[in-house]
């Protein structure tokens, strides 16, 4: 017979660190769109607004 530390847990039971709230929060700020062409690839810099 198998000794109870050693029994198989039920699948349907929480373990470990699953019986602890999940955290709410948003998806985040949307991403911001890349940079594209010479303003990408160039080494000049910007220039005064």
């Amino acid at each position: 017979m198998a000794k109870a530390g050693m029994r198989r847990p039920d699948v349907n039971e929480p373990h470990g660190t699953e019986s602890n709230h999940k955290q709410r929060y948003g998806k985040g700020d949307p991403v911001v769109p890349e940079i594209q062409g010479k303003a990408k690839t160039g080494n000049k810099k910007a220039g005064p607004i």
